[in-house]
């Protein structure tokens, strides 16, 4: 055998050995910079005049209506299997006190417990936040306000909120589901709706 052939042989383990911890490196930094990507909130846009910064464990889906402008599924707890609540956002109109009565009329039960309405102002915008739970009437198909197969969730919360553009528009952004979720994230959603007036 050659003296450049026995090098080759001698030098393989060791170049082997050090692609492999480049790689093993990149694949490491690849992983974090995607988790880091992962991890930021997503900022949705209201109106144009305003933002709602929503915390990075609510992860975004595709919404289940077309009227929706987004949605994201809001866990409790970071299991796979963990229970889920929507959270939903839109623009939308109407009086304020009669959706809100619309919202509460959702719910039904001996348990059925409705909140007092917080309604706050925000620099310029004004947000109209309230807490509902007990049996929760959903509407499977058909839109709010026409037909459609009803089902009902039992032990269901709803944190629900109007956020008021200066202007008078309005936007809605609720949050239904397990109670139990509604009641670990009901922190991080006022929080999130705090943020309009950033």
């Amino acid at each position: 055998m050659s003296l450049l052939n026995r090098s080759i042989l001698l030098c393989r383990p060791a170049l082997v050995f050090g692609l492999a911890a480049m790689l093993s490196f990149s694949a490491g930094n690849f992983a974090v910079a995607e988790e880091a990507v992962a991890d930021k909130p997503v900022v949705v846009d209201v109106f144009g005049a305003g933002t709602l910064e929503v915390p990075a464990e609510f992860k975004k889906t595709t919404p289940k209506s077309r009227i929706l402008e987004h949605e994201f599924e809001v866990k409790e707890g970071e299991a796979e299997d963990a229970p889920a609540a929507r959270l939903t956002m839109m623009a939308a109109g109407g009086d304020i006190q009669a959706n809100l009565d619309r919202w509460k009329m959702q719910f039904s039960g001996s348990d059925k417990k409705v909140g007092e309405a917080e309604e706050k102002k925000v620099g310029d915008w004004s947000t109209h936040v309230i807490e509902v739970s007990g049996d929760f009437s959903e509407r499977m198909g058909g839109g709010p306000f026409s037909g459609g197969r009803t089902v009902q969730r039992k032990d269901y919360g709803m944190l629900g909120a109007i956020i008021v553009h200066p202007e008078g528009r309005k936007y809605f952004v609720k949050m239904i589901g397990p109670q139990s979720v509604i009641e670990a994230n009901r922190d991080a959603f006022k929080e999130m709706i705090a943020t309009i007036g950033k």
